[in-house]
């Protein structure tokens, strides 16, 4: 594993990347199936995840990393990482950086993703 910079956490213990050979989430070079070409309408949410990370990151707060983002996604297993969609995993693996940091805790994130799916089945938004 390559060696912290000044000030980083010791993060040894959560990584992958101790491990030999490939994880479940690098497929490069082997077969996959095919390819769809289909065009897919950004929906909202995708693109307010996007706009989240990127305030969060180097070019905003500076509260997350992209080699943090990188391994979190990377730390999530296979089938959850397998279930859900690209953007899926990028809010994923932002929850957990922010519950590690200490920025919101678990708890807290659960309590407000009952007041959005609330207001959602609300008002169908």
């Amino acid at each position: 594993m390559a060696n912290h910079r000044d000030g980083d956490p010791d993060n040894t213990h959560l990584s992958s990347a101790r491990l030999p050979g490939r994880g479940y989430h690098d497929i490069g070079g082997l077969p996959a199936g095919p390819i769809e070409h289909e065009m897919v309408e950004t929906r909202p949410w995708e693109k307010l995840s996007i706009v989240i990370g990127n305030t969060l990151g180097a070019k905003g707060a500076k509260v997350i990393r992209t080699d943090e983002v990188r391994r979190t996604r990377e730390e999530i297993g296979v089938e959850i990482y397998n279930e859900l969609g690209y953007f899926e995993r990028g809010m994923e693996s932002l929850s957990t950086l922010l519950i590690e940091k200490g920025v919101v805790t678990a708890d807290e994130l659960q309590a407000r993703m009952k007041v959005i799916a609330a207001r959602i089945a609300e008002e169908g938004r």
